[in-house]
């Protein structure tokens, strides 16, 4: 229990965890009801906004604890998973769109690299704590 209240980047490992399921399990079932209907980028984005705001609620309250301002907080989740939506767009749209990859298996990896990269990028910009 000690660890859990100490350790930011614990916190995130299992917070992450929960984030990344939810996210990859979005974009799955989007995948799987939409697909043919929808253009990939368009359920793409779907799955991510869904994600973007889970992720952010359970990192402000569970991992990083914060208690600035939410609507500054949330602009600044949305920048890093911004950059991340964009790069993820292009990964879709050339191995899937048209290199024909399993669209579950790039989302799988391109998740996992992006979550290693988004730590970092809350701790020092999203949750960073106000200058006094």
């Amino acid at each position: 229990m000690r660890v859990w209240r100490e350790s930011a980047p614990a916190r995130f490992l299992v917070v992450g965890g929960f984030n990344f399921a939810f996210g990859y399990g979005a974009f799955a079932l989007f995948y799987w009801l939409l697909a043919g209907r929808w253009p990939d980028w368009l359920i793409c984005t779907a799955a991510t906004v869904l994600g973007i705001t889970e992720s952010f609620l359970t990192h402000r309250f569970v991992t990083y604890r914060s208690h600035g301002c939410w609507w500054r907080e949330y602009l600044r989740f949305y920048v890093v998973y911004g950059a991340q939506f964009f790069l993820n767009l292009a990964i879709i749209a050339c191995f899937v769109t048209h290199l024909k990859y399993n669209a579950y298996l790039v989302q799988f990896v391109t998740l996992v690299a992006l979550t290693v990269l988004s730590y970092w990028a809350h701790k020092l910009y999203s949750f960073r704590k106000a200058k006094p």
